[in-house]
């Protein structure tokens, strides 16, 4: 599938940009978001202190399973530039522009739903520091995706190629995340 190598290759270059930064960071959070654990969703995070102010938020989740006659498969990667109101980095209020995207694959009530999404967003959130090392974030996103997908129900011949597309405003990040800052 074209998509995945694409998202396969941008993982890698945000990576290694990441971790150019991150090594001159003072801070580098790991994270994972409990929300997405509700929906069978294996997620990761790392979020790496680039100023005072500033940091930078990569996170990936993905769902491989089926359950009853529900599949949601999907891979998602969501990079999130982020200000920080307080002096004091990855604590209290802060906003955010993210990207967003997407390869999914769902079929539920008999419908199929085949493609991907990409989008951009502002986001808003809390973290409540809770010891020297852990703390706990609230965020929540909302933005435009662009959507391509073949789209069609039970008992019709899948699609050669995309049949619906365009676009569409979303929530794009909703979290209740479990964070370590290591120092």
């Amino acid at each position: 599938m074209p998509f995945f190598n694409k998202l396969k290759c941008s993982l890698l270059a945000l990576a290694l940009a990441a971790g150019v930064q991150g090594a001159q960071a003072q801070r580098v959070a790991v994270k994972t978001n409990a929300l997405y654990w509700l929906t069978a969703s294996p997620n990761l995070g790392l979020e790496f202190r680039m100023s005072r102010h500033f940091s930078l938020n990569i996170e990936a989740a993905g769902n491989p399973f089926t359950i009853k006659d529900t599949k949601l498969h999907h891979a998602t990667f969501n990079p999130e530039l982020r200000y920080w109101f307080s002096a004091r980095p990855q604590a209290g209020h802060f906003v955010g522009v993210m990207g967003f995207a997407s390869a999914y694959d769902l079929h539920a009530k008999s419908r199929y739903h085949k493609g991907d999404a990409y989008g951009v967003g502002l986001t808003y959130g809390y973290s409540l520091v809770l010891s020297k090392h852990w703390s706990m974030e609230a965020t929540a996103g909302l933005g435009v995706l662009r959507y391509r997908e073949k789209k069609f129900r039970d008992g019709q011949d899948q699609p050669k190629g995309v049949n619906h597309k365009g676009f569409t405003p979303a929530p794009t990040k909703l979290g209740l995340t479990f964070v370590y800052i290591f120092k």
